[in-house]
């Protein structure tokens, strides 16, 4: 991870290389200083952030979704596809995997981001 402006933001490694050398699947600029990170339950915060949209607006009518191709993979390893499937399903999701986002001009990595549409208020 990187802080910026007090904020952490994922990188995402690539491969080490050979030389000792990191390849990252977004810029990185010079002289900015990394931290390890630990990833948290991806189920659990999956289901706390739908439980928040579900608590903000109420059922969404629909979602529009956009998953990073780095959580696809985690989810596959994990052997959660299935169930994260399931749960979006439930919750009128529909989207696409990217190549990460950007987000206030800084590009994340690992990110799932959309749109959650509510029913009117009577």
């Amino acid at each position: 991870m990187v802080m910026l402006d007090g904020t952490n933001y994922v990188r995402s490694i690539q491969r080490a290389n050979p030389d000792g050398s990191l390849t990252f699947y977004c810029a990185i600029e010079e002289g900015l200083v990394f931290r390890v990170a630990k990833g948290v339950d991806l189920m659990a915060n999956l289901v706390h952030a739908l439980e928040a949209i579900t608590s903000a607006i109420g059922p969404p009518q629909a979602m529009l979704v956009f998953d990073c191709i780095l959580r696809k993979l985690e989810i596959s390893q994990l052997k959660l596809r299935s169930d994260v499937g399931a749960l979006l399903r439930g919750h009128g999701a529909v989207g696409f995997n990217t190549y990460g986002e950007q987000y206030q001009g800084v590009h994340v990595n690992q990110t799932l981001v959309g749109i959650a549409f509510g029913k009117a208020a009577a």
